[in-house]
């Protein structure tokens, strides 16, 4: 017979997954920050670095619709499922929202009227996310507190 796992193992290990992806979205503020401070654009590699994100942000999403992380939990404690909404539709709508940033730094024409029009654009699309990841950052300290140890 398998050892049991501990659903607080579990839950720690979204909890540092979300605290990566906001460690992410800082380093890519911090960058562009940076870069607009010195007035210096950078719209291919700001795509790159998108896009790097994106996938990421794209695998993390996967793990928590499947619900990956929060399973064990379930399992102990089906009532803990409750305090976990379906994000399918946001996460759908954040993926979109960067791909469509990206598609737009790569266009040959000039997508935006300024590098600081991207980068408000981009700071908007970085502050949904950390909304987002804030609020399930939230709610998985919730289902921590609530589950057996």
């Amino acid at each position: 017979m398998a050892p049991k796992s501990n659903p607080n193992e579990h839950i720690q290990l979204l909890l540092d997954e979300h605290e990566e992806i906001l460690a992410h979205i800082n380093e890519l503020a911090d960058w562009t920050e940076q870069l607009k401070e010195k007035g210096f654009p950078k719209f291919g590699e700001l795509g790159t670095r998108v896009k790097y994100f994106r996938d990421l942000l794209a695998k993390h999403f996967k793990n928590e619709e499947r619900e990956g992380y929060f399973k064990p939990i379930f399992d102990e404690s089906p009532g803990c499922c409750i305090m976990v909404p379906d994000f399918h539709k946001k996460h759908a709508e954040s993926l979109c929202n960067i791909d469509n940033f990206i598609a737009r730094l790569k266009e040959s024409e000039h997508p935006f009227q300024s590098w600081d029009e991207a980068l408000k654009q981009f700071d908007a699309l970085l502050t949904d996310l950390r909304a987002h990841e804030n609020q399930e950052i939230n709610m998985v300290q919730q289902a921590f507190k609530q589950s057996p140890s």
